[in-house]
């Protein structure tokens, strides 16, 4: 028995070896690696015009999670999407929670040239992050648009078994870092298989980062820091009368009840008021991941967007009436 196991974990790690490989020899990171306190993170950058879009992705996220969103927002604006470290491109760092998440994006973009003001855009735990990113350097921050958000109090006023579901999946995720070298990841491909529905290319690049040990262990340590983070996102206690958009899913996704759909979308509406000019929009149809990857669905996610953009340009950007 020993030796079959013996056997089967050094085939396993050689499928793992030999696919992680093939998609690093077919794929590339869309933008370019710069160095952040010694560290090399990856940038994406496109279009061009005033002001600046910068893209936080959920959790597992990277930058292509973006991949149908980002071209639209480019037709008329510069738009930055990244990958936090130790997630997607990026090298890994000592910290994962909130604040040392914003102080490396902050340098990412000066290091990387790109300049504010800008329009924060988050996903899922990115909508978090933005928010802390706001409280810190408030100048540079003219509009915030969130993607169904996460927020700080909801493992509180869920029901009391998404504390546990959370603690559960910062364990799985600690333990899928190690099973993946021998392609237990790979092969069944859970997370890599949420972002169906992104370009061929993006979306094995998230089957790719999503069953290898570095994401998967990047992933586990900011689940591990969500009361650290969540403590920084409440010191952001206005948006005062900047342009703000929550952009709700409508259904729940596979495994999720109604009730925390609807609870979920309560908290929404509660960082819509947050700003004297925010708005909560429900994507019809549409569930957590699809707002990114149907095509549909982003584009009127890009819309909404759009409209926020439209409205903390400067004046002389601004198209005319």
């Amino acid at each position: 028995m020993l030796a079959v196991l013996v056997a089967l974990a050094l085939v396993g790690a050689a499928y793992q070896q030999i696919g992680q490989a093939l998609d690093r020899r077919a794929l590339a990171p869309p933008g370019r690696m710069v160095a952040v306190d010694g560290a090399a993170m990856h940038i994406h950058c496109t279009g061009a015009g005033a002001p600046t879009v910068v893209l936080e992705a959920g959790a597992f996220g990277f930058a292509q999670v973006w991949a149908r969103v980002q071209p639209l927002l480019a037709e008329r604006v510069r738009v930055c999407s990244y990958d936090r470290a130790g997630l997607g491109w990026s090298e890994d760092a000592a910290s994962h929670d909130g604040i040392a998440a914003v102080t490396r994006l902050r340098a990412l973009l000066a290091a990387a040239g790109e300049p504010g003001p800008y329009v924060l855009v988050g996903h899922s735990l990115g909508g978090a992050l933005i928010r802390i990113f706001a409280s810190r350097y408030p100048d540079a921050v003219v509009g915030l648009g969130f993607v169904d958000p996460s927020h700080p109090d909801q493992l509180e006023r869920f029901p009391p078994e998404a504390r546990a579901a959370h603690e559960r999946v910062t364990k799985i995720l600690a333990v899928a870092a190690k099973l993946s070298h021998f392609g237990l990841m790979r092969l069944t491909n859970p997370l890599g298989r949420l972002h169906v529905g992104l370009p061929a290319d993006d979306y094995r690049a998230a089957c790719m980062f999503n069953s290898a040990a570095r994401h998967l262990s990047s992933s586990a340590a900011e689940f591990g820091a969500w009361d650290a983070t969540m403590r920084a996102v409440r010191t952001n206690d206005s948006l005062g009368a900047r342009p703000v958009v929550v952009i709700s899913s409508s259904k729940p996704m596979e495994g999720m009840s109604q009730e925390i759909l609807e609870r979920g979308q309560q908290l929404h509406s509660e960082i819509a008021r947050l700003s004297t000019r925010g708005r909560h929009v429900f994507v019809e149809a549409s569930h957590h991941m699809s707002l990114l990857t149907e095509p549909e669905h982003a584009q009127r996610a890009a819309e909404l967007l759009g409209e926020v953009i439209a409205e903390a340009a400067p004046s002389h950007d601004r198209p005319p009436p």
